[in-house]
């Protein structure tokens, strides 16, 4: 048996006041810790954000602790806070072992390794089976999924893991690891800022995968796989019981990506009486809703679905990967709010070839949809992506600027410009276009409700200043 140490990365150094507050419960290590514990491993999560730990706090807890193995799966922008807990457990315990998961390491297990030399292991993909190998203490050459540095210092990137096929074989994700009173009266569409509300949302994952093929995301594979329904409510029900979960966020991005899949959820919710105990949210893709569904996840208890609309240019839109139209966009957003859900839209500036013009125009097309709440990101090229394949090779009118990872914020943008738009002209684009959306006189009811007056003013001032 090891003793193993999850870390929740401490707070980075987020520069954009629109990004301040942001904390939320790690499905991924959630799930590992879950299947480690239940093959007989020690395991604990130390959430360095919800408990606002220093480097020396956590210093002290790797200290009282004594793990075998420190474990972090972080994204990109917290990646550096990352590696100074392993830092950390190295000058407290040379034989501690360090391993890093996560997308930003699934998507570049070699140059992490190379990059972050007190790292250990990278694992890459699905985590659950692969980690537990190695906590096993099985040959590391024979582990697929994995990366690592052999007795000659050379960095190994074995094979990758075949994904699970049957998902419902894995355990509910371990919240009882987390200090869910630090997450009690945060939502999702609170934009997980603190509220004085008595509710716990905790995240659920119904599918592992996505069919799209959008060159600004990384995925680990290819496909859906889908859970049971049954057991998915179930799921539900026990976190209700066990946790007083008041609130659900389906995660995936792809809720309906199989129509019937996601229907059953939702007749399942019915047919147990959950609806009238709980509220949900999810994300879906536009072409996935019509209006028989958007009923039943209405009368299901859906309080909000969110929609990637990424562009309102239409080539930009197609080669985007989307595989989405206008007209399924207006259609989506129409009937959703028909059936009584709050609508949202993300979108995204910065696309190859992106234009000032072709940018109005995606302020133009929210602005159309006029949907509840709206998201405008400036792109980041991520590990594992086409958009940072050609960000390195000069393509699309990209110039990448820095491999600083910390500054890869949607938000407030950074690593990115256009040969003909310079981040500071991105950024100005992206203020005018929030001004423009939320300072009109039906949506001061929105932001009254869901931001306190100094954040208003304190946003209002970044966004004029940003933009003029």
């Amino acid at each position: 048996m090891k003793k193993i140490l999850f870390f929740i990365p401490p707070k980075g150094k987020i520069r954009d006041i629109k990004q301040l507050d942001s904390q939320f419960l790690r499905m991924g290590t959630a799930y590992i810790a879950a299947y480690l514990r239940e093959n007989g491993h020690q395991v604990k999560v130390i959430d360095s954000v919800a408990l606002n730990l220093d480097i020396n706090q956590i210093k002290d807890q790797i200290a009282l602790e004594n793990p075998d193995i420190i474990a972090l799966g972080p994204f990109t922008e917290e990646i550096f806070e990352a590696y100074s807990v392993c830092e950390a457990a190295k000058e407290i315990n040379k034989e501690i072992i360090t391993v890093f998961g996560g997308p930003h390491s699934s998507a570049m297990p070699e140059e992490t390794l190379k990059e972050f030399p007190l790292t250990d292991f990278v694992i890459y993909g699905e985590g659950e089976e692969t980690f537990l190998k190695l906590a096993n203490k099985e040959n590391p050459s024979e582990i697929n999924g994995l990366a690592y540095r052999n007795k000659n210092a050379d960095i190994i990137v074995n094979q990758p893991a075949c994904p699970i096929k049957d998902l419902d074989v894995l355990p509910y994700p371990a919240w009882d690891l987390f200090p869910l009173d630090k997450y009690r009266g945060r939502l999702v569409t609170n934009f997980n800022r603190k509220m004085n509300i008595p509710v716990l949302e905790i995240p659920v994952l119904s599918v592992r995968g996505c069919p799209a093929k959008c060159n600004f995301c990384y995925k680990v594979y290819e496909g859906l796989r889908l859970r049971n329904p049954a057991k998915i409510v179930d799921e539900i029900e026990f976190m209700m019981n066990t946790y007083g979960a008041t609130n659900i966020f389906f995660s995936e991005g792809t809720f309906l990506a199989s129509s019937e899949h996601g229907k059953n959820i939702c007749r399942e919710i019915i047919n147990r009486g959950l609806n009238k105990k709980i509220s949900w949210i999810t994300e879906t893709r536009v072409n996935f809703v019509d209006e028989e569904s958007l009923k039943l996840l209405k009368q299901a208890g859906c309080e909000e679905l969110c929609f990637g609309i990424e562009s309102g240019d239409e080539q930009i839109l197609k080669n985007s990967g989307k595989g989405i139209t206008f007209e399924q966009m207006k259609k989506a957003v129409k009937l959703t709010k028909k059936a009584g859900i709050r609508a949202c839209c993300f979108s995204i500036i910065g696309h190859p070839f992106e234009t000032s013009e072709s940018i109005d125009k995606t302020v133009d097309l929210l602005m159309q949809l006029d949907s509840d709440v709206m998201n405008i990101a400036i792109m980041m090229p991520y590990p594992g992506t086409k958009i940072r394949e050609m960000a390195l090779k000069g393509e699309g009118n990209y110039y990448l600027l820095s491999n600083d990872w910390s500054i890869y914020t949607k938000q407030e943008g950074g690593p990115l410009e256009l040969t003909n738009l310079s981040l500071k002209e991105l950024q100005k684009l992206q203020s005018k276009g929030y001004l423009r959306y939320f300072f009109r006189f039906k949506r001061i009811p929105y932001i009254i409700k869901h931001f306190s007056p100094k954040k208003i003013i304190e946003i209002a001032l970044d966004l004029f200043k940003k933009a003029f």
